[in-house]
């Protein structure tokens, strides 16, 4: 919410407010004078007593505790009437100092409750003349001589604090709920950004096993080609070796290219098939059998709908050159109006162990992400993995 200030702070709904206020007390003091009690001749502290109470409405905000001190300056000054919006005053002063002023808070209390006592003290004891009284050198004794206040003044002084102290107490519990409101933002904002935070991280991690942990698997079929050749035929080692240079050099590019966009998302990648063509045909050339099949339409506007389907079959390649480095791994992608849904099946056992990887996990998550399911496991001697993404925003294309 916006809010218009003008000079020194001062909003201008406030100011509106005071010049309302402002204008209704001077009417009333000059159509109703308001004098100083037993003080014929003085309609002019009327104005004065309108001027003083109303216009600190304007610095309620800004100066809370100077605000309320400067308007409740003149209540110990007994008159004959009183204005018939002080009240509406009171309550919005106090309830500022309640609610805005960090000190001087009781200080101003204090004064505000001892100046309007004194006040309407002095208005019930007219007849006993205890405004001159305060003027005399012996005060202690004459107030000593003086009757306690009748009834219906502890009253009106009972009500006259509550218009003080009751404003108050509310602005102060706002004030302590706006605190814990802004605690609990700050709190909630820190758990927001701690699981960003870890959520990057499993990004991270989940892409560099996606992509360097498929090329690591091909390295080591190669390596164990070449040392095979080394053994029968030295000769014919020299295309592994290749091979595997190769293959750590695209390594590498890749690394490079998570590391030098960790700020801006993951890695796009076209939204067509060539990506998983190329993924099939290298996993081939690195002795990972496999056969890819693409049915239906393809998307191409769902970008992050394409990532996750390379990232799906790349790590099914690798997990199947880990595991079943003998067997032929049969990939399909089908893609249709619903959604677009990936299975891979081949003769293994699957991923087993104390300490599985994060490829799985990272399939799984992958699938979540894209409010998708991911189910994978051992059925009849062979291992299946299907993992199935719905149209974006979960409507038929």
């Amino acid at each position: 919410m916006r809010y218009r200030t003008s000079v020194r702070g001062v909003r201008r709904s406030d100011a509106v407010l005071t010049g309302v206020v402002l204008v209704v007390s001077l009417v009333q003091v000059t159509v109703a004078p308001v004098q100083v009690l037993g003080q014929p001749g003085t309609t002019w502290f009327g104005y004065v007593l309108a001027v003083v109470s109303v216009l600190p409405l304007a610095w309620r905000r800004a100066r809370p505790v100077t605000a309320a001190v400067v308007g409740s300056s003149l209540w110990w000054v007994p008159t004959d009437r009183f204005l018939v919006l002080g009240y509406v005053c009171c309550a919005l002063l106090f309830f500022s100092v309640g609610r805005r002023a960090e000190r001087g808070r009781a200080a101003a209390c204090g004064w505000a409750l001892a100046s309007g006592t004194v006040g309407m003290l002095a208005i019930d004891r007219a007849d006993s003349r205890l405004e001159p009284l305060l003027l005399e050198a012996d005060v202690r004794a004459g107030l000593a001589q003086l009757p306690l206040p009748a009834g219906e003044t502890l009253v009106a002084m009972a009500g006259f604090w509550c218009f003080i102290l009751v404003p108050f107490a509310i602005g102060r519990l706002m004030a302590n709920e706006e605190h814990r409101a802004g605690r609990r933002l700050a709190e909630e904002r820190e758990r927001v950004r701690r699981e960003a935070t870890r959520a990057e991280r499993e990004r991270i991690v989940r892409d560099l096993h996606d992509v360097v942990g498929h090329e690591v698997t091909l390295m080591a079929i190669q390596s164990e080609a070449a040392a095979q050749a080394l053994e029968l035929a030295p000769e014919r080692a020299g295309a592994p070796l290749a091979a595997v240079r190769e293959t750590a050099q695209r390594a590498h590019r890749e690394l490079r290219a998570i590391l030098d966009l960790l700020g801006d998302g993951e890695q796009a990648v076209n939204a067509d098939e060539r990506g998983l063509r190329q993924l099939s045909e290298r996993a081939a050339e690195h002795g990972i059998d496999n056969e890819l099949t693409v049915a239906g339409t393809p998307w191409t506007d769902a970008p992050q709908h394409w990532l996750a389907v390379n990232r799906i079959v790349q790590e099914c390649l690798t997990n199947a050159g880990k595991h079943a480095p003998d067997e032929v791994v049969a990939l399909r992608v089908d893609w249709s109006d619903a959604g677009v849904r990936v299975t891979a099946t081949n003769r293994s056992p699957g991923p087993s162990g104390d300490r599985p990887g994060h490829g799985l996990p990272g399939m799984a998550e992958r699938a979540r992400s894209l409010n998708g399911t991911f189910r994978a496991g051992a059925c009849d001697g062979r291992y299946a993995v299907e993992v199935w993404l719905p149209a974006p925003g979960g409507a038929a294309r």
